[in-house]
């Protein structure tokens, strides 16, 4: 009888504990992109300085062109000369709590699959 109310308290313990939301959450969000067939050199300016690296040129569904650096876009089958067509998976960190100073995450890209491959 003791063994039945113990594990009775415990369970109602367990069931009254108020459960936190997550550090951050991950949203996803699929997109088509249309990758150019040559990179770009960009600079991006960073908490310690500007970098110089290396960028797809990129056009979203919306018609919209920007660039993404190298490290952003996960593209292992690129090649030099050929225009993509690929869909994409766009992870995005959120923060359920007030940002440390300088603290951003910026969206990583996944290419999924390629839809349609161009010679230029």
């Amino acid at each position: 009888m003791k063994n039945i109310i113990f594990y009775t308290l415990i369970v109602l313990f367990l069931l009254s504990c108020k459960k936190e939301k997550p550090e951050f959450e991950i949203r996803r969000s699929y997109h088509t992109f249309v990758i150019d067939g040559h990179l770009e050199e960009c600079s991006f300016q960073m908490f310690t300085g500007v970098f110089e690296t290396k960028c797809y040129r990129v056009t979203n569904e919306s018609n919209n062109t920007f660039r993404l650096a190298i490290g952003d876009l996960k593209f292992d089958a690129y090649e030099t000369g050929y225009r993509y067509t690929v869909r994409v998976l766009c992870e995005q960190k959120i923060l359920n709590r007030e940002p440390y100073q300088d603290e951003t995450y910026s969206p990583q890209y996944i290419v999924l699959e390629v839809l349609k491959k161009e010679k230029l």
